[in-house]
Parts: structure tokens; C-alpha cells; sequence
């Protein structure tokens, strides 16, 4: 089932392209929800709390006897999750809200906290407080995905070239890795110990400057901000400029490794008394 507590949707406008745009294969999604389970060591009837499921790529694969509750600001994303084949089975609660306001859950109830390429987007002091706050008294694991690049790859050059142009302009983009660390310094202070990475996946990929640019196009704002459509236009168009420069031209294809790596860490216990 869908509840609606929030109205704003930042990611409404490219739910159904989402897939096609950044998806990953079933047979990896099937195997990242597996080793979510394994990192959280979590037994039938345990809850798993999914910070920004998405359109439930990979959150469709946690099936029973697991329960499992998705929050997400985004009601055309749910929709999306809801419709595909096993999206919106019995064990699984959606719940459209803003994570970056107190989530809708009581407190003690989260064996695991699973993010996939979305918790950046959050507050880290918030998240980290809603986290400690869900989690159970005995013990729970926050677990982290992301997909990880060659710092050399056409990709990672363009995204920090992106970054650069935003900053430029007065915006400060949502780098993931980044934020995510300091979500993870933010649970450290508070008692979780960091377990060792896991990686899921590995895979090659082909990609050219151009494929780059068409993406962001066809995504709502840039770089995970509400960007003006004619500053975005203005930051693309220069980035195309230093593109062709710098790959000599827009349409080469290159490639490259990618990994899909889960990190994690466990809270303790509650001592209470």
C-alpha cells in the first residue's frame, strides 16, 4: 500500500525513465537485496526500513517472511514500485513522506536500515538521529549502496566536471561519497562500529561524453538540485564545449569497470539500566 504524508516530489518528472536511465540488471538486484539481508543478519519477521526505494529496482526482492517499510518523497517512483511484478507484495509497507522530516515510524523497530544511492540526499545529523531513533534495542545494521567507478572513467570525470560547473554557478551538488561519510562519522560518534565492505557486483560498461549529457537532460534539475532550466542548459552546454575538447568529441566510447558495494555499519545493542 501507498500512504501519503508529503506532497512534494522531487523525482516525479523522471520516474518512468528512472530505470532505463541508471537501472542495474534483475540477476545484481536479486543478489544486492540477498546481501542486504546476509550484512543485517536478519532472521524471518525482521524489518528492513529502505531510505528512498525508488521505483523498487532492488526492493522488490525483499520478500517474506522479512517485512519490509519504503520511504520515499516521490509518489510517481512509488507508483512505479507498486506496479512492477512482485512490487507491493503482502510483507511490504510504502510510505511517501520527506526523509529529511522525522520519518513515520516508532522508534525500536528497524533490524536494518538499507539505502541505495539515495541517503545523500538527506541531512546527515538528521538521518543519523532518525536512524538511532528506528533502530532496535537489540542492535541493528545501517547498510549503504553505491555504485562505484574508475576515478578515470568517461562518467566520473564528466560528473565531477558537472559538479564544478554547479558550484560555479552557487550550487553546491549532492556528492554521495562524500556525504555518505559523513552520515558514517555522524553514527561513529553515537556508538556503530563500521563493518568491512562487501561488494555485490562487478560489470564493464561503454559510455561516451554524449550519453553523459543526454541523461542529465532528461532528469529533473541537475546533480539532485531544482536547478533553473536555463542555468542547467547554460552548465550542459559548457560542459559539452569541455567534453569535446577534452575526449575529442562527444560520440567516443569508452570503457570502463563499475562495482556495486554495500558498506555498512553496525549499531549496538541499547544498554539500558
Amino acid at each position: 500500500m501507498i500512504t501519503t504524508d508529503a506532497s512534494f516530489e522531487l523525482f516525479d518528472g523522471q520516474s518512468a525513465t528512472y530505470d532505463r536511465r541508471t537501472g542495474l540488471p534483475d540477476e545484481y538486484c536479486r543478489a544486492i537485496a540477498g546481501a542486504v539481508v546476509e550484512a543485517g543478519q536478519l532472521a524471518p519477521g525482521d524489518l528492513i526500513v529502505e531510505v528512498g526505494p525508488g521505483t523498487g529496482l532492488i526492493s522488490r526482492w525483499f520478500g517474506e517472511p522479512m517485512r519490509y517499510v519504503g520511504i520515499d518523497k516521490s509518489a510517481g517512483m512509488l507508483k512505479q514500485f507498486q506496479n512492477r511484478p512482485g512490487g507491493g507484495a503482502g510483507n511490504q509497507t510504502l510510505v511517501l513522506t520527506d526523509a529529511n522530516l522525522g520519518w513515520p515510524l516508532a522508534g525500536g523497530v528497524a533490524r536494518a536500515i538499507f539505502s541505495s544511492r539515495a541517503i545523500h540526499h538527506l541531512d546527515e545529523e538528521h538521518a543519523a538521529s532518525e536512524i538511532f531513533r528506528v533502530a532496535s534495542p537489540d542492535g541493528a545494521t545501517l547498510i549503504i549502496g553505491r555504485i562505484e567507478r574508475d576515478p578515470e572513467s568517461v562518467k566520473a570525470r564528466m560528473a565531477r566536471e558537472m559538479n564544478d560547473r554547479l558550484r560555479a554557478h552557487g550550487y553546491e551538488g549532492r556528492r554521495g561519497e562524500q556525504r555518505n561519510r559523513k552520515l558514517f562519522e555522524s553514527c561513529r560518534r553515537r556508538g556503530a562500529q563500521v563493518l568491512e565492505p562487501v561488494t555485490v557486483a562487478s560489470w564493464k560498461v561503454v559510455a561516451s561524453p554524449r550519453q553523459s549529457l543526454d541523461s542529465w537532460r532528461s532528469a529533473g534539475g541537475l546533480g539532485g538540485l531544482p536547478v533553473p532550466a536555463e542555468t542547467k542548459e547554460r552548465i550542459l552546454a559548457d560542459l559539452g564545449t569541455w567534453a569535446e575538447e577534452a575526449f575529442g568529441g562527444l560520440n567516443g566510447q569508452s570503457e570502463s569497470g563499475e562495482t556495486y558495494v554495500l558498506k555498512s555499519l553496525r549499531i549496538p545493542p541499547s544498554r539500558i539500566g
